[in-house]
């Protein structure tokens, strides 16, 4: 028998929500650019959308924190729900709120302030999504 394989056999799936379509075309564009698998959502009624129309599992949901109709952490509390373990990165330009500094540091999310370059984006995404990340290969 062979052994399991160390990474999937198709690249990870990333679910990026922003309200804000220039920073979601970065997102989608740098990603994919870097070979993963992207689904993009405009707000969070959408991302639960686009999670359920995807057949694969998600591997990283990369969301903002606040948007005008779900903010980020109940997009995240619902696909967690749905997929449990599912890793979640945040993105919020409101690094010193409230709601960014009690929910995830005491969830032990990560968190990406904006702005941020491409590059950091693909570092973070990379330290988010651990062996599966492209690149650690």
């Amino acid at each position: 028998m062979s052994p399991e394989p160390l990474y999937p056999a198709s690249p990870p799936t990333i679910l990026a929500v922003d309200d804000d379509k220039g920073v979601l075309k970065l997102l989608g564009k740098t990603l994919t650019a870097a070979g993963y698998h992207v689904l993009l959502a405009d707000c969070g009624w959408n991302a639960i959308k686009a999670y359920e129309k995807n057949a694969q599992p998600i591997h990283l949901l990369l969301t903002d924190v606040i948007m005008p109709d779900l903010t980020g952490p109940v997009v995240a509390q619902r696909l967690r729900l749905k997929q449990p373990g599912l890793n979640v990165l945040f993105i919020s330009g409101f690094h010193d709120a409230e709601l960014v500094q009690r929910f995830i540091t005491q969830q032990g999310f990560g968190l990406l302030p904006k702005p941020f370059t491409p590059e950091v984006l693909l570092r973070v995404v990379g330290e988010a999504l651990g062996p599966l990340a492209f690149g650690s290969r």
